[in-house]
């Protein structure tokens, strides 16, 4: 059987109050248990594996919007489903308008806040620990993979065999973290008319998120794996890539005129939304009121935030079509998520290397 994730062994789960940037109460959530108690193998459906049992046995409650967790238990191959997405809904409105920052000024508290803007989107927050790989977490949209509506709900109920949608979720990570320190999310923008190039092998907009958080160390490698690439933006919206590491480093991977085009950080923080920052000539001001606004306060700020510090600006530039808010502890391993902007309702969660 899959080792559990090293990292993930000691977690909990508080909900904080956060008001201003000031907790005023903390309370631990009690939801449903997950079934890995309840595995025996002659229960096991037809073709599951014990592993695959174990994973989907491991899912849990986390929030009622909902947000799931599930620690991934079964092997996994990023080659097996290179060209297998299919981001397409019947969706006019709200775009896909995220925000993201990383911030540096401290080094003892490095950040990476991400909103994920988008149409009803349950969570699911997912543990992996590759073999030769670097363990992650990563925040998935399962209405991608069949959890949609009226599906969305009550999930660690269901049986096993219902729920087998769910052992595709590495190949979904939307943003995430790995233990290295090393952060990563998208946000969508104009298209850049990429050419394919031969020479390179092809994999999808969300698989090379897997495989940096699974593979990549640093921001410089992180941008490697990129480069090693054709990135198939398949039926979904064209997008750019934050990268982030506790080093201080960072990138904005973005597809323009044709070219893979990567924008350093020159400061100890760094700011993406929906446009590419490479067609403006490095000054993006007016073009986005998210990315003025983050922009201003980490300025003002030299890059130095708290976590807390951090949620609120996440709420701060909140839309109405934000799903998830969530900041990466790069220094820490920490992670603070909202969800559905309810940001009385902050889900902290330790990992400890």
């Amino acid at each position: 059987m899959t080792k559990r994730p090293k990292i993930f062994d000691q977690i909990f789960i508080t909900c904080a109050i956060l008001t201003f940037g000031l907790i005023s109460g903390c309370q631990a959530e009690s939801f449903g248990s997950s079934q890995s108690e309840q595995i025996a193998l002659k229960d096991l459906p037809h073709g599951m594996t014990e592993d695959e049992a174990v994973t989907l046995g491991s899912l849990e409650q986390i929030d009622t919007y909902p947000l799931y967790r599930m620690v991934f238990s079964a092997d996994y191959d990023t080659r097996a489903a290179e060209s297998v997405f299919d981001y397409t809904r019947n969706i006019q409105e709200p775009a896909w308008g995220c925000s993201l920052f990383a911030v540096f000024g401290n080094p003892d508290e490095m950040l990476f806040g991400r909103n994920f803007d988008w149409d009803f989107s349950p969570g699911l927050l997912l543990y992996t620990d590759p073999p030769g790989g670097y363990a992650s977490v990563s925040m998935v949209d399962i209405d991608y993979l069949g959890f949609g509506e009226e599906r969305a709900f009550g999930l660690p109920d269901l049986p096993l065999a219902e729920l087998s949608e769910l052992l595709q979720a590495p190949y979904w990570p939307f943003d995430g973290m790995n233990e290295t320190g090393l952060a990563v999310g998208m946000a969508s923008v104009p298209p850049g008319n990429m050419v394919e190039d031969p020479t390179k092998a092809t994999t999808d907009s969300l698989m090379v998120i897997r495989k940096i958080l699974d593979g990549a160390a640093t921001t410089e490698q992180a941008v490697e794996i990129m480069m090693s690439y054709n990135i198939d933006m398949g039926g979904g919206p064209p997008l750019h890539y934050l990268i982030a590491d506790k080093t201080g480093q960072s990138a904005l991977v973005e597809f323009s005129e044709g070219e893979v085009k990567v924008v350093w950080n020159s400061d100890p923080w760094h700011v993406a939304t929906n446009f590419l920052v490479s067609e403006t000539g490095l000054n993006p001001e007016g073009l986005c009121w998210r990315y003025g606004l983050i922009s201003r306060n980490l300025a003002n700020k030299g890059g130095e935030l708290n976590s807390k510090q951090a949620m609120g600006l996440l709420e701060e530039v909140a839309q109405g079509s934000t799903q998830w808010s969530v900041v990466y502890g790069m220094s820490s391993g920490e992670m603070h998520i909202v969800m559905g902007r309810e940001y009385n309702q902050v889900h902290t969660l330790e990992i400890e290397p």
